[in-house]
């Protein structure tokens, strides 16, 4: 091999990392690692893989494995999370980039007059495939990342879903290698393209359906969410007007003994008794908050609600409540996504607040209307810095199958009324500051 093939080789097969990276890293979302060492190691891999020349020519050797296991080795060094999750995203990567071959292989069969054997037996050709199947990639991960909610999506999906999704490819492969066998005798160039138009269609009917048992089961995930969050909302709602009713049934009460109560009072200033009347006032003032429980009022009932319950959870806890402002009455806000945003926002800071000493323990929120923007901030105590840029992306709970969505539900809340959502991690602090624009001409600024 002379020096001007072994450099073609070279491209060639950074090409072909480049083009997985792009699947697994921009269609399937995959986080690239900050970690310096990784990234190091990965560049190490890469350069032997590059300088490994012309691969395919080991087809039947153990030398085409190892490039492949060295594929592998890079990227998963190049990417964060969990490793069992990034190698089956890695083999769903590899499986999908069959389709956008098997259509450019198509393609230029039928503007050439050559059969796709022919055409892959040039490396130029490879060359020119690859180049193509990048940019059709990198637009699609483009216009699918810009697409809203794709990314918190694609990061939800259990990791048996990408498992899933590669058999079904790999049957669709299986198919594509046997019709192919099949037609590889046959002369006509024509008749030929018309097979491969049969086995893109049959990949895409299996395509379809890995993707559409997942689309589906997503679905059904999120009605199951909606109608668990719908029946704790309601349960509030019944929790918060028992409230109500309580504290109208103890001052009714108290309403109709304060007569007798006045007549005590004036009795003990009639007869100078006054530390006599001091005492049984504050009897009366503490009877009076043993018995009517204290509300909090942010002009909107629902929230309120949520509001009681959540303040009734905090005082078990031994946690200090500051509320400030309240909700405009033009709110473009649903009530379904002001709870969820509500309650879930305030629930972890609850539980951020159990981690800290009770001398600590600490929860402000503010509601601010600034012109034609709604300003929702919470800020409560924190025991350990948090890393705002995984929010939604992990969860520090042991049971992670049924945790983690209470941020990934208010960023959804939050993005589907067109609003902004910024985390800030201080120290002993965290804060939640979110942004509504309260008419369609207010632009939403940080």
């Amino acid at each position: 091999m002379d020096v001007g093939e072994f450099v073609f080789c070279v491209v060639l097969n950074m090409m072909s990392g480049l083009e997985i990276g792009v699947m697994l890293c921009g269609i399937f979302c995959v986080s690239v690692t900050r970690k310096k060492s990784y990234l190091i190691l990965g560049v190490v891999l890469s350069i032997v893989f590059c300088a490994g020349g012309d691969w395919k020519r080991y087809e039947e050797g153990w030398i085409l494995i190892l490039g492949q296991m060295l594929l592998l080795a890079i990227w998963m060094s190049w990417t964060e999370g969990q490793w069992f999750r990034r190698f089956a995203i890695y083999i769903c990567s590899v499986m999908y980039l069959g389709f956008p071959y098997l259509c450019i292989n198509l393609f230029f069969s039928a503007i050439s007059g050559n059969s796709v054997g022919k055409l892959e037996n040039s490396t130029f050709y490879y060359f020119v495939r690859g180049m193509l199947t990048i940019a059709i990639m990198s637009i699609l991960a483009e216009r699918l990342r810009k697409t809203s909610g794709y990314k918190e999506i694609v990061s939800r999906l259990p990791t048996r879903y990408f498992w899933i999704a590669s058999v079904c490819v790999f049957t669709a492969s299986f198919v594509q290698a046997f019709v192919e066998e099949i037609s590889a005798g046959y002369e006509n160039v024509g008749l030929a393209n018309a097979v491969a138009v049969c086995t893109i269609i049959i990949n895409i009917v299996f395509y379809v359906f890995g993707i559409g048992i997942v689309v589906l089961d997503v679905f059904r995930k999120k009605y199951r969410e909606e109608s668990i969050l719908k029946e704790q909302y309601l349960q509030i709602a019944k929790n918060y007007v028992k409230t109500v009713r309580n504290n109208a049934k103890e001052t009714r009460k108290m309403r109709h003994d304060m007569k007798n109560h006045m007549n005590i009072l004036s009795y003990h200033l009639e007869q100078g008794e006054n530390q006599k009347a001091l005492t049984y006032l504050s009897e009366i003032q503490s009877h009076m908050d043993q018995s009517i429980k204290k509300t909090v009022s942010v002009n909107h009932e629902i929230v309120d609600a949520i509001l009681s319950q959540m303040q009734s959870e905090s005082e078990r806890q031994k946690i200090r409540w500051e509320i400030e402002g309240s909700l405009p009455a033009d709110l473009p806000v649903g009530d379904f996504d002001l709870c969820t945003i509500f309650s879930n926002l305030l629930s972890n800071s609850i539980e951020a607040c159990t981690n800290v000493e009770e001398s600590e323990r600490s929860i402000y929120l503010a509601i601010r209307r600034l012109g034609e923007q709604l300003v929702i901030e919470v800020e409560n105590s924190s025991s350990q810095s948090v890393e705002v840029g995984k929010l939604g992306n992990m969860t520090s709970k042991k049971d992670v199958k049924n945790h983690g969505y209470g941020i990934l539900n208010i960023k959804d809340a939050v993005r589907k009324n067109h609003g902004e959502i910024l985390f800030e991690s201080l120290e002993g602090r965290f804060a939640v500051r979110i942004i509504f624009p309260l008419s369609e001409k207010a632009t939403v600024y940080f």
